[in-house]
């Protein structure tokens, strides 16, 4: 079996359960939807008005990972938020490596940013690609998100950056982990090119307020934080949610209290920023 088989299975094995009760726990509807050609999972309140949109991203390296595994992030903040989330399927390495798979999230945002006001979110893997959709949409003219959260994002792919992180104990994430993964998503592309690393990217006057989590265990705690210097650098609201212990992505574990508290947080400062729709 490949390394990029035993993380799908490893993440399989973890998050189909956590899945099943999120679904459980937040009254929300789930549909499958074709966005700009896009195979998309909605998730939307049961119940009440939808009073936006947040296009959101799964995590999994870019080598693993499905819309469904992010269901306790994101039918959490369709509850909370009242927000309609819509998650694309994007294509995964090595079968699409990159940019096939940012393409394809940078086509959904141009079609869901015509259709009005709307916020991006993403995990991990999934906070870096929106970070990345984000700078694409201001280069290329596409309507500017009202609001970017962002957990845990992994938004440098550069090894050095992985190997400066591998003193922390994240009992969830390892360097070894990371490397395997940026090696089969980039290929023969460079880890410097922004929109691979788009934490290493200028950021833009105008920048979206931003909300940023992670925490003392987390491996991608460092560049987390750096990346939070560089939004206030630029002049935009960023607020940084860091806590003590925990581990990467720590709002998809349910055992966490802490991760169900910051998804309220996120739920809020998104319903603060969005426009009703």
């Amino acid at each position: 079996m490949s390394e990029i088989e035993t993380l799908r299975d490893a993440l399989a094995e973890d998050f189909e359960p956590r899945a099943e009760r999120a679904l459980a726990r937040w009254a929300v509807t789930t549909r499958d939807d074709t966005v700009a050609g896009v195979a998309c999972q909605v998730v939307e309140p049961a119940e009440g008005a939808v009073s936006g949109t947040v296009l959101h991203f799964f995590g999994g390296g870019y080598v693993s990972g499905k819309p469904e595994f992010d269901l306790p992030i994101t039918a959490a903040v369709a509850a909370l938020a009242k927000v309609r989330m819509v998650v694309p399927r994007y294509g995964l390495a090595p079968e699409d490596r990159f940019p096939v798979g940012l393409n394809q999230c940078i086509a959904v945002c141009r079609a869901v940013a015509m259709e009005g006001p709307y916020s991006l979110s993403g995990e991990s893997a999934g906070g870096g690609m929106a970070l990345a959709v984000a700078h694409a949409g201001f280069a290329d003219g596409i309507r500017s998100p009202d609001a970017v959260v962002l957990y845990s994002p992994w938004g440098d792919l550069r090894e050095e950056a992985t190997v400066r992180c591998e003193a922390i104990d994240d009992p969830t994430l390892t360097g070894d982990d990371l490397r395997v993964a940026a090696r089969s998503y980039l290929d023969t592309a460079s880890p410097e090119d922004f929109r691979a690393s788009p934490a290493l990217a200028p950021v833009p006057q105008g920048w979206p307020d931003t909300l940023l989590t992670t925490c003392t265990c987390d491996l991608l705690g460092p560049t987390v934080r750096a990346l939070a210097v560089r939004v206030e650098a630029a002049g935009a609201v960023c607020e940084l949610i860091d806590l003590d212990g925990l581990c990467h992505v720590f709002e998809v574990y349910d055992e966490y209290p802490e991760g169900i508290d910051t998804l309220r947080r996120a739920a809020a400062f998104i319903a603060a920023r969005q426009p009703v729709t």
